[in-house]
Order: C-alpha cells, then sequence, then structure tokens
C-alpha cells in the first residue's frame, strides 16, 4: 500500500466535504479506493485530483486552511536538499509516490510553477549535486530522471486544460545539453498560461531550431541550458541563430543554471532571463 495516498479525512477536506460524503461517493464507484491491510480507505491523488476537475469541486483552499498534507509540504520545503521526501523517492525510482506528492501539493494550491521551483527543483538540485560529488551513480540519477518525468505526465494528466491564447512559443535545450526536465517544465508553464508549444527538447542544434523559427514564426523562443561544454562555438551558434531571425523580431528568453552566470550573458544576448519558472509564467502571461 502506498503510504502517500489520501486517508477519507484529506480527501474531505479537500473536497470540503465531510468524511460520510467521501464514503458515499466511493460506494456509489464516483471515487475508487484501495484499502489497507486494517480495512482503511486509502485514495490515489491523481484519482482525487480528475474527480475534483470533473465535479467542479474546490481545487484549492481558503487561505488558513490547513491539512496533514499542507503541513508536510511545508516541512519539506525547509528541509536540506538530500533530505526532501521527493529525492528520496526520486533515487528509489517510487514514480507512483512521486506523482502522489506532485498532485497532493497541486490539489493543496501550489500552482504547477511553484511546484516546479520549490519540490522539483530541490529534489533535482539534490540528486545533481550528488552526482557532481561522486555520492550518486549515474543509474541512480538516470532513475531518478525517469521517474520525475513520470510524475509530471501524471500531474500534467489532472491539471485543467487552459483557454487557448492563440500564442506559439518554441522550446529546447542547446547542442550538447541533455537535460530533457527544463524544456518539460517550460512547456508545461506555457501551457498553463494558453499558449500553444512546440518542444524540441535537449541537445537542439541552434541551426536547426533557426529554420524552425523561419517556417512557424511563434511568438516567443524559449532556450535553456544546464551546461554548456564549449562556450566559444555556442556563442558564435547562438550569434548566427540570432542574426538568422533578426528580421522576425521575436523575444528571445534564455533560463537554466548556464544563464545565472551575468558574465556569459554579455555573450549571450537575449530579452529576457528569468530565474524561475513562476518569471517564466509572468513573461508567458504579459504575451497572452
Amino acid at each position: 500500500m502506498n503510504s502517500k495516498q489520501l486517508t477519507t479525512k484529506e480527501v474531505a477536506r479537500l473536497c470540503r466535504v465531510s468524511n460520510a460524503t467521501v464514503k458515499r461517493w466511493e460506494e456509489a464507484g464516483l471515487i475508487k479506493s484501495e484499502r489497507t491491510s486494517g480495512g482503511h480507505r486509502r485514495f490515489r491523488a491523481e484519482e482525487i485530483a480528475r474527480f475534483q476537475r470533473k465535479q467542479k469541486l474546490g481545487m484549492k483552499l481558503e487561505h488558513g486552511d490547513e491539512s496533514v498534507i499542507t503541513a508536510r509540504t511545508r516541512r519539506r520545503k525547509n528541509k536540506d536538499l538530500s533530505d526532501s521526501e521527493l529525492f528520496h523517492s526520486l533515487i528509489a525510482g517510487q514514480e507512483e509516490e512521486a506523482a502522489n506528492m506532485l498532485i497532493n501539493d497541486y490539489l493543496n494550491g501550489q500552482s504547477t510553477t511553484e511546484i516546479f521551483d520549490s519540490s522539483i527543483s530541490i529534489a533535482m538540485n539534490a540528486v545533481g549535486e550528488l552526482w557532481f560529488e561522486g555520492k550518486l551513480s549515474v543509474a541512480q540519477e538516470h532513475l531518478a530522471t525517469r521517474a520525475i518525468m513520470s510524475a509530471l505526465h501524471k500531474l500534467r494528466s489532472v491539471v485543467p486544460v487552459a483557454n487557448p491564447c492563440h500564442k506559439l512559443v518554441m522550446c529546447c535545450a542547446i547542442e550538447g545539453d541533455f537535460h530533457e526536465l527544463t524544456t518539460h517544465l517550460a512547456q508545461m508553464t506555457f501551457e498553463s498560461k494558453g499558449w500553444e508549444v512546440m518542444n524540441f527538447g535537449a541537445n537542439t542544434p541552434l541551426y536547426s531550431i533557426a529554420d524552425e523559427v523561419l517556417h512557424h514564426n511563434p511568438d516567443l523562443i524559449c532556450i535553456s541550458s544546464t551546461i554548456m561544454n564549449d562556450i566559444e562555438r555556442t556563442s558564435r551558434d547562438y550569434k548566427e541563430f540570432l542574426d538568422k531571425i533578426d528580421r522576425l523580431d521575436i523575444p528571445v528568453i534564455l533560463g537554466g543554471q548556464t544563464f545565472e552566470d551575468k558574465k556569459l550573458r554579455n555573450r549571450f544576448p537575449a530579452d529576457y532571463y528569468p530565474k524561475s519558472f513562476t518569471e517564466v509564467g509572468e513573461i508567458a502571461e504579459n504575451y497572452s
């Protein structure tokens, strides 16, 4: 039995109904539950999120409301990187448990960008740092990445589709950067604001993106870089990229750890250098 599944009491608080109402829903087949060895009901967070969305039940608690999950989430934020509950689930490859944590946070009123900037960033930064220090193996890093991608897929499936704003953004990670996660988080951020997204993923040559830009004429371009092995070559490629699309006058967003270096930004001019996905969301809203 997954310890991160919701109790009847937690579901009742999330939906702002009584425990008895939750039991009636379950008995009527409106929501599914599993039973513990002691016969207690346990509900998957993904199941409750979909039920809430379908029934239009309160997806966000009033200010000051409290729940066991909210308190647990807050405690996670105050811990050291490697003490994150999500971190331990990821390196163990526990995809469903990780998904439940993210969905629980969403059900308790956190926006997707808040989840990205807090829970996911804390956990994956811990994975990266411990791998760099040789305290995690490559296999563990790959397992954690696979687990968080699976968890994100499940989170995305329960988030309501935003009204389209009829804007297009292209996202990618630069050539030589094989980190896929950042582009997916950017995609979900823009989608939450109603944007259409063309996500080219990791390790994408800029000359290839330039051709796509000229063909599709997007409203924004979002490029990420977690690691840059050849600064000289990449800066030349980036200048050629900007020259090729210059006539279209499309705003460019550069994000990721690489562009936190202010000196490096001088070699990679852009319209925006967001430090968080919350900032990316604000940019998306400004152009909607």
